[in-house]
């Protein structure tokens, strides 16, 4: 008759090496995280056109100084507004890494248009070419918050990608 007490000592056995597998893991990724590092973060100085270049710039080399600390920096500039419906971050990281939003992440050059201001709210295309030569626009509303944490700053509310059709000529 067979015991079922190997089966089960096995069975702790290899759940204790996954858990030590696990923290080590975090242990590293943490590691890849330095406490020291800071990101780009809003102030009250920033004009929408330094917001949507710090997050561009960000996203231009996502990896600096640490794995996805682009898209951190992209979502540090997310209006409180913008954070209700995409966050938390690692659902925020996974849109931004969609095939949508992804040619942003490591683009290798963009272009800004010019700063359209309207009261509170500000719009800004960007275009980006990716390494592989793929071009994309998108379109960046951001609005100066009012009251709280951030009275006074310009955040992003939303990004799309535009079609061809829908930019002006002279947006570049």
């Amino acid at each position: 008759m067979l015991s079922i007490r190997p089966v089960s000592r096995l069975a702790s056995i290899l759940s204790v090496i996954f858990i030590a597998m696990v923290s080590l893991s975090l242990q590293a990724a943490i590691a890849e995280k330095p406490e020291q590092t800071e990101l780009p973060q809003p102030t009250r100085g920033q004009l929408p056109g330094d917001v949507v270049r710090i997050v561009i710039e960000a996203l231009a080399q996502n990896d600096q100084p640490y794995a996805d600390a682009g898209i951190a920096t992209t979502f540090a500039f997310a209006s409180p507004a913008n954070k209700v419906n995409t966050g938390p971050l690692l659902k925020f990281t996974q849109m931004v890494r969609t095939p949508a939003y992804g040619i942003m992440i490591d683009h290798v050059e963009h272009e800004f248009s010019e700063v359209v201001l309207m009261g509170v709210q500000a719009y800004q295309m960007v275009k980006v070419r990716a390494l592989s030569g793929a071009e994309a626009v998108f379109a960046f509303r951001l609005s100066q918050q009012q009251g709280g944490e951030f009275d006074g700053m310009w955040m992003t509310d939303a990004v799309w990608p535009v079609a061809n059709a829908d930019i002006p000529e002279q947006a570049f």
